[in-house]
C-alpha cells in the first residue's frame, strides 16, 4: 500500500514545537493565513515554492517536510539499521506518494527518504496535463528524466523537446523549465535529481 506523506501535519507539529502561532508562521513565510491553514489541514499541498518559504522559517529543509517519523534515524545518526530493509529498499507497493494541488500530476518516491544527496521519483501525468508555469527547481546539480510510458514535452526556457517511451533528457534544474503531457494518454517518467529538490 502506498504511503502518502502528510506535509500539513508535519508543518503544524514543527510550528507548535517552536511555540509559533499560525499567524506568526504565515507572516514570516510571506503567505496568507488562509493558505497556511489549508496546508495544515491537508486541504491543499501548496506549491513547492510556498513549502520552501515555510520550511525556511521553521529552520528545516524542504526534504524534511516530506519525511515520516520513522526516517528520523538519519538525522539522529542512528546507523544501527543494517538489517532493516525499509531503510534501503522501496517495494513497488510501498512507495510514498507526494501529492500536489494539480490532480493531473503525482509523484512516487523511489528512494526510502529525501535525506540523501539524490532524489529519484516516478512522475505520473494524466492526459492533457499542461501548464503555463515555468520555474527553476534547485540551485545547481542535474536533473535526468527517462520516459517510462507515453510522451512528454520538456520546455527549457523557450526550447521544447518532445520525448517518447525510452527517450531521456539531462539538464541543469536551475534553467526555468516545465514538463507536460499534451497527449490524450497517460504518461510517466523516471526523474533523478541531485541535489534533492523537495
Amino acid at each position: 500500500m502506498k504511503e502518502e506523506i502528510n506535509v500539513g501535519s508535519k508543518i503544524k507539529e514543527l510550528r507548535v514545537k517552536k511555540s509559533m502561532t499560525a499567524k506568526d508562521l504565515a507572516n514570516q513565510s510571506g503567505i496568507s493565513f488562509g493558505m497556511l491553514s489549508q496546508l495544515e489541514k491537508g486541504s491543499t499541498q501548496g506549491s513547492v515554492e510556498t513549502l520552501r518559504k515555510v520550511a525556511k522559517v521553521l529552520d528545516v529543509t524542504l526534504a524534511f517536510l516530506f519525511t515520516s517519523d520513522n526516517e528520523d534515524y538519519l538525522a539522529n545518526g542512528n546507523m544501527d539499521v543494517i538489517n532493516d530493509e525499509k531503510h534501503y529498499v522501496v517495494r513497488k507497493d510501498e512507495r510514498k506518494k507526494i501529492s500536489f494541488p494539480d490532480p493531473l500530476y503525482t509523484c512516487e518516491l523511489l528512494v526510502p527518504d529525501l535525506q540523501g544527496d539524490i532524489e529519484m521519483l516516478q512522475v505520473n501525468m494524466e492526459p492533457n496535463r499542461v501548464t503555463d508555469e515555468i520555474i527553476p527547481h534547485t540551485k545547481g546539480g542535474e536533473e535526468c528524466d527517462y520516459v517510462l510510458e507515453g510522451e512528454i514535452v520538456v520546455t527549457l526556457n523557450t526550447k521544447e523537446f518532445s520525448l517518447q517511451k525510452g527517450d531521456s533528457i539531462r539538464f541543469n534544474p536551475e534553467i526555468p523549465h516545465k514538463i507536460e503531457n499534451r497527449s490524450n494518454k497517460k504518461a510517466s517518467y523516471l526523474s533523478v535529481i541531485t541535489p534533492v529538490s523537495f
